[in-house]
């Protein structure tokens, strides 16, 4: 018997998810159409939980008013500042994008991860 108020994200295993395309005005390279398979949305949206995943993925990001945690469960991503700082990220690794972050993501090949976004404003 399931625990109540409790969520397995083994229960979105074999769900088909939902396929978000990126608008054309960020994307830089790579395919713009990832899935995403929501586990949680607050009700006043300000907390979204879930499971992503993309191909070959090149985008422009931005992070003005929310923080993202990220735990890649298969592949590898990229993350550039402005400046021209990077970082990689591979499976079993996790990281935050603070607010105020601007950017680059990169899925350096299929990526998937875990992800926990909040609104800060």
């Amino acid at each position: 018997m399931a625990v109540k108020h409790i969520f397995s994200f083994d229960s979105l295993q074999g769900q088909d998810g939902e396929s978000v395309t990126a608008p054309a005005e960020v994307m830089l390279s790579g395919n713009p159409v990832t899935t995403d398979w929501p586990a949680f949305d607050s009700a006043d949206g300000r907390v979204s939980i879930g499971i992503w995943e993309s191909a070959e993925y090149h985008k422009i990001k931005q992070h003005p008013n929310e923080m993202e945690y990220c735990l890649i469960l298969e592949g590898t991503v990229r993350i550039s500042d402005k400046e021209g700082n990077s970082q990689e990220f591979s499976q079993g690794q996790s990281f935050i994008v603070q607010p105020g972050f601007d950017g680059v993501w990169e899925s350096l090949g299929k990526v998937r991860k875990h992800y926990v976004i909040c609104q800060c404003n």
